[in-house]
């Protein structure tokens, strides 16, 4: 009994101990730290290609080369932005065309518009002060065609500068156009020109009908008594313009200077003496005169200076004398 008591144990005991062979074992988890991982990314620097383009020089500025008043062929090497000028004429002109700012001296004789008195005077162009003229630094002078000395000086001295002489209404519209031309201003210069013309086509088409011989016989006298305008001026040609016969038209010079005895003797309807010459008074005073028709009819006028020299202003003058020689078509 107590042998089978062992047998039984030892079976058990075998039993158990291959029951323990055969189960899975536990596993033994043990705690790893872990590393904390960092990712390190790699910093691409894009470059972004800058293409530096040289900006190129400017272009040169083409030289613009005209024959001026004088006939002399002369270039100006650049628009200019310093202007003298020695004509009143060509600086009223700069102004009717925008270019008043450009003006930085003038003759004492410039007196329109009103705003060019504020202007450095440099004397005239007979009695030019060449050293106020260089202190100005002008890049063009303007200057009347026979102003021939100080345009010799002022050239000697390397200034640029434009002879004008417009001998025409139609030579005083170039001029206008050539110092549009000269200072850029070209568009501008052909709008005064086209209102100007416009002007000009409605006084004449009110005289083109009149009969020769009810034109009246005109004397017109400069600053000097007895001299004249004869043909090649454009005074006369605003004569003819305005419906009137220029008594000295068919002189051969330019500006004659006539007698008494042949004014008397031609007996002038109407007489205009333009301003700073002659007063009106003084023409009725004079020796013989009251035999003249013009002096009899109350019909002698002074003329401002203005309006009768190569400027835009001379379709006013125009105007005027058209309503002198025939007042009945301007009622």
């Amino acid at each position: 009994m107590i042998k089978r008591a062992l047998v039984t144990i030892l079976f058990i005991t075998l039993v158990l101990a291959f029951l323990s062979g055969c189960a899975t074992p536990t596993p033994i988890v043990k705690e790893v730290p872990v590393e904390k991982t960092v990712v390190v990314t790699k910093e691409v620097v894009v470059t972004k290609e800058v293409v530096v383009t040289a900006t190129p020089a400017p272009t040169p500025e083409p030289a613009l080369t005209i024959i001026d008043g004088a006939g002399r062929v002369v270039t100006i090497p650049k628009t200019p932005e310093r202007i003298v000028s020695i004509a009143s004429a060509a600086t009223e002109t700069l102004y009717a065309i925008g270019c008043g700012d450009k003006i930085v001296g003038v003759d004492k004789y410039s007196d329109y518009p009103p705003e060019v008195k504020d202007k450095p005077q440099v004397g005239t162009g007979s009695k030019l002060n060449v050293e106020a003229v260089l202190g100005l630094e002008p890049d063009l002078v303007v200057a009347w065609w026979f102003n021939r000395e100080a345009i010799k000086t002022l050239e000697d001295k390397g200034i640029t500068v434009v002879a004008i002489n417009p001998k025409s209404v139609d030579g005083v519209m170039e001029t206008i156009r050539m110092l549009g031309l000269i200072t850029g201003h070209l568009e501008e210069a052909e709008e005064l020109i086209s209102e100007m013309q416009a002007k000009i086509d409605e006084i004449t088409a009110k005289v083109k009908d009149v009969p020769k011989e009810e034109r009246p016989l005109v004397y017109y006298e400069l600053y000097k008594p007895m001299k004249t305008v004869g043909q090649g001026t454009f005074t006369n040609e605003l004569i003819f313009m305005a419906g009137g016969i220029n008594l000295a038209a068919d002189e051969p010079v330019r500006y004659p200077v006539l007698s008494e005895e042949y004014i008397i003797e031609r007996n002038p309807d109407v007489i205009i003496v333009v301003s700073g010459g002659a007063s009106v008074d003084e023409i009725k005073a004079r020796k013989g005169w009251q035999s003249i028709k013009a002096v009899q009819n109350d019909r002698v006028y002074t003329i401002d200076r203005h309006l009768v020299t190569s400027n835009p202003r001379l379709v006013e003058g125009l105007e005027q004398f058209a309503r002198w020689f025939h007042p009945d078509l301007w009622k």
